[in-house]
């Protein structure tokens, strides 16, 4: 599982139109800088700033679900390996 492209989808970079939901590509230089922590749970945090240079925040526990916010909003969605 590649962070940047979820870190894509949270912030809204990456287009997400099928379902299932099939995401690929490099989003590096969209997405910014970012680091990435994972705590004693398994839960993994990502902090970062975009490439406009707006920060984010990001949580993937263990079970794929992900919660991001930015500046102006709040994106909640589940990620699986394909």
């Amino acid at each position: 599982m590649l962070m940047s492209t979820i870190v894509a989808v949270a912030l809204g970079v990456a287009p997400v139109n099928q379902d299932p939901q099939l995401v690929t590509g490099d989003y590096s230089r969209k997405i910014g800088s970012y680091s990435q922590t994972t705590d004693r749970r398994g839960t993994t945090h990502v902090r970062g700033r975009d490439a406009k240079g707006r920060t984010y925040d990001l949580t993937l526990d263990r079970q794929g679900n992900v919660e991001a916010s930015t500046a102006d909003r709040v994106v909640n969605f589940r990620v699986r390996e394909g």
